[in-house]
């Protein structure tokens, strides 16, 4: 169904868009898990989405939720990049990131938190040294202002300076979904809305974005709706 869609190259950063499903009732996770609300089609359109792409984007806690793989399954060579943002790095890319080779697994963090680790002793000497024996280790500027952070804008600027990537594909979550459309990035978004209601406290039930009430409401307009088999397949760009 997608694979006759075409995303534009950035020129000064990636053409960023984000993909995600949802539940009829809003849920984009059961149990900090996405995998059960979509189904087979959207997971294709999710694999066809990154074949378009040159990188693939997931935030640290989704990666520490669930064991993910951010290739396209052969569709691509080489496949796209796997880019991971944490100021923490705490990160287990042994065991939660599949089949992505380390030349291509981008992991993005600011000096100031690689300096904190290496002066923190052997425990935090080998939680850096373990995540480069499975990614490259990008440093970006952090951000101004009372909450740290990645600086998200130079983050991206690198990456389609050194990298050469043009098109770059988010998958959430919603914390990392909202920082970037609220820093001006993100260009469109994939929403696939799934028939499942899922229930569940309100406390339990994520958004696609996680964050401060947008103000005003970011406004999108609608490119494209396309059903199948009672999904509802989504396409909007950002204003």
């Amino acid at each position: 169904m997608h694979e006759r869609i075409e995303l534009q190259e950035g020129q000064e950063r990636p053409y960023t868009v984000i993909n995600m499903v949802c539940s009829l009732d809003g849920r984009v996770s059961v149990n900090g898990r996405s995998g059960s609300i979509g189904s087979r089609e959207d997971r294709e359109t999710m694999r066809v989405l990154r074949s378009k792409v040159d990188a693939v984007m997931v935030g640290s806690g989704t990666l520490r939720s669930e064991t993910v793989s951010l290739t396209t399954e052969g569709r691509k060579d080489p496949e796209p990049y796997a880019v991971i943002p944490s100021l923490s790095l705490d990160l287990d890319l042994e065991s939660n990131l599949k089949n992505n080779e380390r030349d291509r697994t981008l992991v993005l963090t600011t000096r100031g938190s690689v300096r904190a680790l290496e002066s923190s002793g052997p425990s935090g000497k080998r939680k850096l040294g373990r995540v480069r024996e499975r990614a490259t280790l990008l440093t970006v500027p952090e951000r101004e202002g009372e909450k740290r952070g990645l600086d998200l804008s130079a983050a991206l600027g690198d990456l389609r300076s050194r990298y050469d990537i043009r098109r770059l594909l988010v998958e959430g979550g919603p914390s990392l979904n909202h920082a970037l459309i609220s820093s001006g990035l993100v260009d469109e978004i994939f929403l696939t809305l799934s028939p499942k209601i899922l229930g569940g406290e309100p406390t339990e039930s994520l958004n696609l974005t996680s964050g401060p009430v947008f103000e005003p409401g970011v406004r999108t307009e609608l490119i494209s709706a396309e059903p199948k088999n009672s999904e509802l397949f989504l396409r909007y760009r950002i204003q």
